[in-house]
């Protein structure tokens, strides 16, 4: 099969991962889009600058609070332990506060991947406004209870002395992931596919998804342009996904019933040139 052939292949890129970001923002203006993009860069500055600024107090408190239990000769330490919990409270807030945002965003996030892809031709089947809203927040409860026990063994990992160390390293590595994961996962639940294969399909392509994640992570960093970081992920991945990762039936190759297959190279130029995204597989 053309997957074993391609197998260096789907390893993917992580430059053409940050590209489809890029291709995001440079979509937010577009007038078609801009209803359903208001409405997520409205929440998420609201609440990016209420955890921001409370972040910021609880970390100056906290390290003054630990500082206080040690010899005043030992105060040099401040200069070693804040950057590295600085570091650390970044990432926790990209990645841990990014994934609380997306979850009340997630109807309007719905909404505008489903946008996205009607505008590149894709077919969406038809549904209630309601439903939506329902569909997208039980998506969403899906993948917090995938997250929250990985979120919780890397909270532990950086309370711990000296292994600590490495906590910004796992935080920047499995937050990449499941930042891409998140947003990603907006185009696979417009065509009702399961989250398990969402993983799955992602993990074809791994720094590719790393590449997207880590780029989106980072921007949510920077004070102002984190505002518009949201919305621009959901149309960057929604791109993303139909361009690279494209429905095909596997039983169209094999006859082996219904599964599906996303690394077929050949099959992804035909739908490009033909400009056909609809998860039918067909021609």
């Amino acid at each position: 099969m053309q997957n074993d052939a391609g197998s260096d292949d789907m390893k993917g890129n992580p430059i053409l991962g940050f590209s489809y970001v890029w291709r995001g923002f440079m979509q937010l203006g577009r007038p078609e889009l801009r209803p359903y993009v208001a409405w997520p860069i409205l929440i998420n500055a609201i609440l990016v600058s209420f955890l921001s600024y409370s972040g910021i107090q609880w970390l100056h408190g906290s390290i003054e609070d630990v500082l206080g239990y040690v010899p005043s000769w030992l105060d040099w330490l401040y200069w070693i332990l804040m950057p590295v919990a600085v570091m650390t409270v970044l990432l926790i807030f990209a990645y841990f506060f990014s994934a609380i945002l997306v979850v009340i965003a997630s109807p309007f996030n719905g909404l505008l991947s489903e946008k996205v892809e009607q505008q590149q031709g894709s077919t969406i089947p038809d549904e209630s406004i309601p439903s939506m809203v329902k569909r997208t927040l039980l998506r969403e409860l899906t993948k917090l209870g995938y997250m929250l026990p990985r979120y919780l063994g890397l909270i532990i990992i950086s309370l711990i002395p000296v292994v600590n160390l490495a906590a910004p390293f796992l935080w920047f590595w499995f937050g990449s992931w499941i930042v891409a994961l998140q947003y990603l996962d907006y185009s696979f639940d417009n065509h009702t596919r399961p989250f398990a294969e969402t993983r799955t399909t992602l993990g074809q392509q791994p720094l590719t998804v790393l590449g997207f994640g880590a780029i989106v992570a980072l921007l949510m960093t920077i004070p102002l342009v984190n505002w518009f970081v949201m919305p621009a992920a959901v149309i960057g991945a929604t791109l993303l996904r139909l361009e690279q990762m494209p429905f095909v039936d596997h039983d169209i190759l094999s006859g082996k019933g219904d599964t599906l297959n996303y690394a077929l190279k050949n099959d992804v130029t035909t739908r490009l040139t033909d400009g056909k995204t609809e998860n039918s597989g067909g021609g």
